[in-house]
């Protein structure tokens, strides 16, 4: 029963047993007053028992007592309230739960926001990572030439040096170069009198070629 702890009440002034007494003083069966009144025996024998855990609610339970007891002419004022303490005396005291909105924090662990944050960060990887590979195979590789170079010179022998890009192959007039671990390279060349056309090359992993034309003249 709601509100109510199942099991006996506290027998007061004898409620149950009065109502028995009387009905079985007027000769009365149970079947006889549950087809009368329309109350279930099993909540008849309850009352005469002083047991209410058949009832859903305190309200059914004092209805169907005042309604036996006033068939068999014992409503009174004392009686109601005798049977109103023998109610209370189990009526079982259920603390009230309010309700409190979960903080922002305890909304953000909650399992699907957790699982939504993952997939957004791996997908930020993913596409980060991706991103990252696509850039690194359209991208030319890096060449730079020492701004030391002498482009007209009057030496027989001229040495170009520089920087690449690591773990690249560098080619100078289609002959490959050996890089430094550096990544520097230097390469002596021997100058004909007149305009020297010297074509450096550096390709990468993927295949990208960055190419540098230089013409270096000696008089």
């Amino acid at each position: 029963m709601v509100g109510v702890r199942s099991g006996k009440g506290e027998i007061v002034e004898g409620v149950g047993e009065r109502l028995r007494r009387t009905r079985e003083k007027n000769q009365l069966s149970l079947a006889d007053v549950s087809a009368e009144l329309h109350i279930p025996v099993k909540q008849l024998v309850a009352l005469e028992s002083d047991d209410y855990s058949v009832f859903s609610a305190e309200l059914y339970a004092r209805g169907a007592y005042s309604t036996y007891a006033k068939y068999l002419g014992i409503h009174t004022n004392i009686s109601s309230h005798a049977f109103l303490r023998s109610l209370s005396s189990v009526r079982e005291r259920i603390p009230l739960t309010l309700h409190t909105p979960a903080t922002f924090f305890e909304r953000l662990i909650h399992p699907k926001i957790i699982l939504a944050f993952a997939g957004f960060f791996l997908a930020l990887l993913v596409g980060g990572y991706i991103s990252w590979q696509l850039q690194s195979f359209w991208r030319l590789p890096n060449l730079t030439i020492d701004d030391s170079l002498s482009f007209v010179t009057s030496e027989r022998s001229l040495t170009i040096t520089g920087t690449a890009e690591e773990q690249s192959q560098l080619f100078v007039n289609e002959e490959s170069v050996l890089l430094q671990e550096d990544s520097h390279f230097s390469v002596p060349l021997i100058l004909h009198k007149g305009i020297n056309p010297v074509r450096i090359e550096v390709k990468n992993a993927a295949g990208r070629v960055r190419a540098a034309q230089l013409f270096l003249l000696r008089t």
